[in-house]
């Protein structure tokens, strides 16, 4: 394995840090719970990003209230809160973890090199999803149901889960299950939630190599990315020193950044609207060229001739994009993944990614076991040779 990969899997500098967050952000979830359904304590409701539909229909309450705010940091932080305080990216690096413990080959090879397999049209499909989940609050609009409603209603915790209102799935679902409070019903829908972690967190890393999930599909990347670069008052990650060329920032981050070549070609910032800010880069540069800073950044006073000459390694002037088949397939799978996921949307609001992710994965498998999967290992192959030098 790479050393600077293996280091990062270890954990140093801000990687500790940011694992507790993200534990004290699962810690929260619990508490939540407890404090709502056991002790009864409903002060404040739902805090997720089903906000977003809420601010949608104009109604606000606590999840609401938390993606305003969420939404308001942006321009000064940029995609803190993605790399930070999502629940689902610390799912994601959670199954990332456990796949590399279990040792499965097949994302060993990936993992290794930090290759991370995407499709031409992510943006496309980020977008999609975004409106398929907006569809009720259309709904809303068409029949004239929309209101502004500023009482701060409460959502409760367990909304869009498996198990709110005692249903195992959404309420108009054409086969569901009534669920008391005995313990074998709580295991079934914890297992329920749980299965959709999988498929968000085990699933696609699998397939796709390390955090597919926001590199690919998550739909709050179209709302967050709008509003990144806005601002001469965001923090971004800015060269302060001289950079080497070493290399091991580019080939280390998560979400796919040519981090090397950003900062040689923005004036020393990461302009990138994938930066979940991770820190993957600041803390894997043994010359502490990078930091995450305001002000501008230090001159590049040794020239990097590759990247003048070649400064971007593809037309989406993004590091990790690997067209394993091509842009035809690519939409097509696009395509299935979100009528798939519309269809078993209809089993509450997170089983839409179940399904996206099955019709988007599945359809590929598919064509792959048809044609074969030489083309796309060749690919993986070549690529992991060349190290994205």
């Amino acid at each position: 394995m790479d050393k600077s990969v293996k280091g990062l899997s270890l954990g140093n500098g801000h990687q500790r840090l940011r694992r507790f967050f993200l534990l004290g952000v699962h810690l929260y979830i619990v508490f939540h719970l407890l404090a709502w359904y056991v002790f009864d304590w409903k002060v404040w409701g739902k805090t997720a990003m089903l906000g977003v539909l809420s601010l949608a229909a104009g109604r606000i309450n606590a999840a609401a209230i938390m993606v305003f705010l969420i939404l308001l940091s942006i321009p000064l932080y940029g995609r803190f809160f993605c790399g930070w305080f999502c629940h689902l990216r610390g799912a994601i690096e959670l199954g990332d973890w456990v796949i590399r413990k279990v040792g499965l080959s097949h994302y060993k090879k990936l993992r290794d090199k930090n290759v991370l397999l995407n499709t031409n049209f992510i943006w496309l499909f980020r977008f999609v999803t975004m409106l398929s989940l907006l569809l009720p609050v259309f709904a809303f609009y068409i029949s004239g149901k929309f209101h502004l409603n500023l009482n701060p209603e409460p959502l409760p915790p367990m909304a869009d889960l498996p198990g709110y209102m005692n249903k195992l799935f959404a309420e108009k679902a054409i086969i569901n299950m009534a669920l008391s409070l005995s313990m074998g019903h709580f295991i079934i829908a914890l297992g329920a939630v749980f299965f959709i972690l999988f498929v968000i967190g085990f699933v696609m890393n699998y397939f796709y190599g390390q955090g597919a999930f926001c590199r690919i599909l998550c739909p709050y990347a179209v709302l967050f990315a709008g509003l990144m670069n806005l601002s001469p008052l965001q923090k971004k990650i800015t060269r302060v020193g001289d950079c080497t060329g070493c290399r091991k920032c580019s080939n280390n981050c998560p979400q796919g950044i040519d981090v090397s070549r950003e900062i040689y070609n923005y004036n020393g910032k990461v302009t990138n609207r994938e930066c979940i800010k991770c820190y993957h880069c600041v803390d894997i540069c043994e010359h502490k060229v990078l930091a995450d800073l305001r002000k501008p950044a230090v001159p590049q006073l040794t020239p990097r001739k590759e990247y003048e000459r070649k400064p971007w390694l593809n037309s989406h002037r993004h590091l990790q994009v690997i067209d394993s088949t091509s842009p035809a397939m690519d939409a097509a799978s696009i395509l299935v993944g979100v009528g798939v996921g519309s269809v078993v949307a209809s089993f509450g609001g997170f089983w839409y990614y179940v399904g996206a992710i099955a019709g988007f994965t599945g359809f590929r498998e598919f064509i792959f076991l048809i044609i074969g999967r030489k083309r796309a290992n060749k690919i993986t192959e070549v690529v992991s040779k060349k190290g994205f030098n």
